[in-house]
């Protein structure tokens, strides 16, 4: 057996370890936010006394764990949650998945608790958008890491907006695990069915580059412009036989951009991971790499990402939370969804382009967008306990007056 052929299989291996055989079903979170000045909105820069690395610095104290690149502190963490930096210094917490929503709550409030006051004596605000409010992607620096110099230099050539979505666009994710392969296949499909749906009810980007925004869905157009080759969605998703395999054949024919190395990186531009490790087997540290090299809509790793949301405030994201609660911890739910829209890549891509241009008034799969959101919110809740189910009330009220509220 060849190389290509190993690595294949050692792909498809990576996936099936991943399944949860006993299948307790938890969330984890992502969520982005902009570090602004008060009086302004201009955002913080990383460096100098009054950045965001004095702020980490000051937080450091406070946890375990930190990560530094080039002695830079770039990341902190607990056993709750981790504090980390996006491209232009977007502040993101990721919390440990948990079963329970309240936790969860309960986690992101304890991370307010601490950092408000240091936010107050700076005269600074985070802020939940899906893009800068203010501050033009031109005027900002990237954070010192290597990963974004090789991906901005990168993006320059493969999109028209690589610059806006590396330093001005902040988004709200949300993973969860699979427990076999006929359970990823369910998920996933079922997260790119619902995609555009799950991106209206999220759509949180009123300014684009110190300008109102017209129309809908800012950020997934955003990001429709950066590389067709690691972002949307892969082709076949829905033909049969779809599975671990064609996915690992994807990440086989992807460009990585760099490789990492003790020196911090080498960068090796539209060179494939099939070239690069034709004569070499793939580890588990590669295979994190390449994983972490593609922003598909769905992201498939040891559990699924699901990325199309805007970054919003907090009780915004608890109804988020409840909604993919509902719906992707119950398989006849699921089975319900994908059964009733037997859809294709094309439909999925139309009614995205018919909520981007009229939001609440476009159509989902033929269906107008206010009345499919009102479906599958009730859907949803039918499945939530009512501790949870009233999570998803700021969501049944921007469909009640079929606008989505900016915040």
């Amino acid at each position: 057996m060849d190389k290509a052929q190993q690595n294949l299989e050692i792909l498809e291996q990576y996936f099936r370890d991943g399944c949860k055989l006993n299948c307790v079903q938890k969330l984890g979170l992502e969520i982005e936010h902009f570090l602004v000045r008060e009086d302004t909105l201009e955002a913080v820069p990383y460096s100098g006394k009054q950045g965001i690395e004095s702020l980490l610095e000051e937080l450091a104290p406070l946890y375990p764990r930190q990560y530094r690149e080039g002695g830079r502190l770039l990341g902190l963490y607990n056993n709750d949650y981790a504090l980390s930096l996006e491209p232009a210094g977007q502040l993101e917490v990721s919390i440990v998945p948990k079963e329970n929503l309240r936790t969860i709550q309960r986690i992101y409030e304890s991370f307010l608790r601490q950092i408000r006051p240091l936010l107050a004596r700076r005269r600074w605000r985070l802020v939940t958008l899906g893009y800068q409010p203010k501050s033009r992607a031109e005027e900002l620096s990237l954070i010192p890491k290597r990963r974004y110099e090789y991906m901005d230099a990168y993006f320059k050539g493969s999109g028209t907006c690589g610059r806006n979505m590396m330093r001005g666009t902040a988004a709200t994710q949300v993973s969860i695990d699979y427990c076999s392969e006929e359970d990823f296949l369910r998920k996933y499909r079922a997260a790119y069915l619902l995609m555009p749906a799950l991106k209206l009810l999220t759509d949180n980007t009123p300014v684009f580059e110190g300008r109102p925004c017209e129309g809908h869905l800012t950020r997934t157009g955003i990001w429709n412009r950066v590389d067709p080759a690691r972002c949307g969605m892969i082709p076949g998703t829905f033909r049969s036989g779809f599975g671990f395999r064609a996915y690992g054949e994807y990440l086989w024919h992807l460009p990585l951009i760099f490789l990492p190395s003790p020196e911090g990186g080498v960068y090796t531009g539209s060179r494939t991971t099939a070239e690069l490790f034709q004569d070499r087997l793939l580890t588990t540290g590669d295979i994190e790499h390449i994983l972490s090299m593609t922003f598909l809509d769905v992201r498939l790793k040891h559990y699924l990402e699901i990325r199309g949301a805007d970054s919003m405030p907090f009780g915004y994201v608890m109804a988020y939370l409840a909604l993919i609660k509902g719906i992707f911890f119950h398989r006849e739910v699921l089975e319900k969804l994908l059964a009733q829209y037997p859809v294709k890549e094309e439909d999925i891509r139309l009614a995205e382009a018919s909520l981007a241009e009229k939001g609440f008034d476009g159509t989902i799969y033929g269906q107008k967008a206010a009345s499919f959101l009102r479906e599958l919110l009730e859907l949803a809740e039918s499945r939530l306990d009512d501790n949870e189910g009233i999570c998803l009330l700021p969501f049944r009220q921007n469909v009640s007056r079929q606008a989505t509220e900016k915040f």
